[in-house]
């Protein structure tokens, strides 16, 4: 048994047949809670799906770790896209919050400073690294700093690549 109740001779085409299997997420069809994380009822309680899928295809979650969606997409069951991590390391792979004024996470407009500021936390310590003159100097700087202190920020890595190959670095 484990923690979503799920025992490996259970019947589980009920879960399947709620997934979306046409692209390279499986996206969850069925019952969906506030922030779009799909909701599947086994043995009487709600599960999120995604750490159903994970313990029918992996192993059981350990205590105290969470599952990140490496993909970003709160709905996918894709085993391949999920992954065992802390509190603090999930919150590390994250993207910029909507309404962003940059579109870039932790890259802001000083109004008063008529500047683009960067700033990043850490282990709950905020680093501010400066203001810049546009949004894409802030972005190379705060990029550089969380890559220098995250172990989970995927998207960090992908944007490294990219601003090496725009020889933004």
């Amino acid at each position: 048994m484990t923690t979503t109740g799920v025992s490996v001779g259970q019947d589980l085409s009920r879960f399947w047949d709620k997934v979306d299997k046409s692209g390279t997420c499986l996206a969850w069809k069925g019952c969906t809670v506030r922030g779009g994380y799909g909701h599947f009822s086994i043995l009487g309680k709600m599960k999120y799906a995604h750490r159903v899928a994970y313990e029918l295809t992996v192993q059981a979650i350990p205590e105290g770790l969470e599952i990140d969606h490496a993909c970003f997409n709160r709905a996918c069951v894709n085993p391949a896209h999920l992954r065992t991590t802390t509190r603090k390391q999930n919150l590390e792979n994250l993207k910029a919050r909507g309404g962003s004024a940059s579109g870039i996470r932790g890259v802001y407009w000083s109004k008063r400073d008529k500047k683009w500021e960067a700033q990043m936390t850490h282990n709950g310590v905020i680093h501010w690294l400066g203001y810049f003159q546009t949004a894409s100097e802030a972005e190379r700087v705060v990029v550089a700093k969380r890559l220098e202190l995250y172990t989970h920020n995927d998207l960090d890595k992908v944007m490294a690549e990219n601003l090496a190959e725009r020889n933004e670095v």
